[in-house]
């Protein structure tokens, strides 16, 4: 019986996006196969990676691995956050398949792994993998499960509290500075050897109480939790994409409301909430309005704005006290009319 090949993808795609990663477009037959490979690799990943790792299937994904985290903070005083450069460009193919070799995976599904792996590696340079296929999140998940193996032998030894992992993005929680110092030393042991880099910027070391973010999360200790600043950059991003693509206000408050319920959704209820509802959905909507520039009211199209309106907007008014009133009206007013209001003390 002869080995399963993959075919070379007809299309090799990057995306719109200027940080979007190798996609590619396999043919009915190579997609065929390669579902039966993961349906036969899945369970053997499951069992090699340990419980830290939270993006495999069953696991919780990016919400439980927001409650470990969360139910954590108390145990600890000191943090860090990483995040593994161009992770999916640095695997390295000798390391992947020795791993899934390891893991028990027999000769077909190899063959189709390391097919894989290397059409994608046009250079030759025996590194990175495409994503957004039916193998890289698992290979992906096991390719790191060195370091968890070594953070969960810390957090059992009591010299960690907690090591919550989602892909290329972990958290190691600790009761002392030197405890947290010892465990970065060792992801860098681990890390290194297999050609992974922490990312510069995306990263964060130091005391609880200065808060960290964490999948899109801000944490606090003693503290909700609330979107962080990259997520609420992303719901703009996409909502002024949206708008510029001709989305009426209908379909952009659609997209808040759904944003809405995904922060808070599997994240507890009322009291027992752990996101923070302060201000509620129509406080998310108010700010992707004023964004957008959607809060004021249309002017009149046949209505010329009058020289007033126009110097208000321009600001040319010094005294500070009839300039806030003027501008503030002439915002407000949108007609070209601007009502002056006087001030005696």
């Amino acid at each position: 019986m002869s080995t399963p090949r993959l075919a070379t993808p007809g299309t090799w795609f990057l995306g719109d996006h200027p940080k979007a990663r190798l996609m590619a477009l396999w043919n009915p037959r190579s997609f065929r196969l390669l579902q039966r490979t993961r349906v036969h690799l899945s369970p053997l990943v499951d069992a090699t990676t340990p419980a830290a790792c939270r993006h495999l299937k069953g696991r919780g994904g990016v919400k439980g691995a927001v409650r470990s985290v969360y139910r954590a903070l108390p145990r600890a005083r000191f943090v860090a956050r990483f995040d593994i450069r161009s992770y999916y460009e640095s695997l390295r193919h000798d390391v992947v398949l020795r791993q899934i070799a390891v893991a028990g995976a027999d000769a077909a599904c190899q063959s189709v792994v390391g097919d894989y792996i290397r059409l994608p590696d046009r250079l030759g340079s025996g590194r990175g993998i495409v994503a957004g296929s039916f193998l890289s999140p698992l290979l992906g998940a096991l390719y790191l499960a060195p370091l968890d193996r070594a953070m969960e032998q810390r957090v059992s030894q009591g010299r960690l509290v907690s090591y919550v992992r989602y892909m290329d993005d972990f958290v190691l929680l600790a009761r002392t500075r030197w405890q947290l110092r010892r465990a970065i030393a060792e992801v860098h042991a681990v890390t290194g050897p297999i050609g992974l880099r922490m990312h510069p910027d995306k990263r964060f070391i130091g005391s609880l109480s200065r808060g960290f973010d964490f999948l899109g999360y801000q944490f606090h200790p003693g503290r909700k939790l609330r979107p962080s600043g990259v997520s609420h950059r992303r719901r703009q991003e996409r909502a002024r994409r949206a708008h510029g693509q001709g989305g009426d206000r209908q379909r952009l408050r659609l997209y808040v409301l759904r944003w809405w319920r995904w922060v808070h959704s599997e994240l507890g209820e009322g009291r027992s909430a752990l996101v923070s509802r302060q201000g509620g959905y129509e406080r998310t909507w108010s700010q992707v309005r004023i964004h957008l520039d959607l809060h004021r009211p249309r002017a009149r199209t046949n209505a010329a704005p009058s020289p007033l309106h126009e110097q208000a907007a321009r600001g040319v008014w010094r005294h500070r006290f009839v300039f806030v009133v003027v501008f503030q009206t002439a915002r407000r007013c949108g007609t070209g009319e601007v009502r002056l209001v006087t001030h005696r003390p």
